[in-house]
């Protein structure tokens, strides 16, 4: 609810111009590693559902040209979907996302309190 809020509340204000380009920037990330979180916490319970939400959410990076089978073998661990996978996928849910989402949130907290600090000197 409150990204939902936060994205509405930027695109009336245009918080996507200078100087706030950044912080819409760190903002647009922490939506994307929101949706992650759900995405890899969807394939813990590995029942037959999570298996195949992680056989099809791990198969859409192949239609990329060039790069898309080195992409799918480095999400899965291996050619298929297996028990690296589910390795991998708790990795990411426990350490690695919760780690960027602090990082990113340190950013953009600090970047809005900035922008708020910098529009406060130019008032008085």
């Amino acid at each position: 609810m409150v990204g939902k809020y936060d994205g509405l509340n930027d695109d009336s204000t245009r918080g996507f111009k200078k100087p706030r380009e950044l912080t819409w920037v760190t903002g647009v990330v922490l939506a994307v590693l929101t949706a992650s979180f759900g995405v890899t916490g969807y394939s813990l319970p590995w029942d037959q559902i999570g298996y195949w939400a992680v056989k099809i959410v791990t198969g859409v990076p192949e239609a990329i040209p060039v790069i898309g089978s080195s992409l799918v073998e480095l999400l899965r661990g291996s050619s298929s979907v297996g028990q690296s996978t589910l390795t991998r996928f708790y990795s990411l849910h426990t350490f690695v996302l919760p780690l960027l989402t602090a990082v990113f949130m340190l950013m953009h907290f600090s970047m809005i309190r900035s922008i708020r600090s910098s529009k406060r000197s130019d008032v008085i």
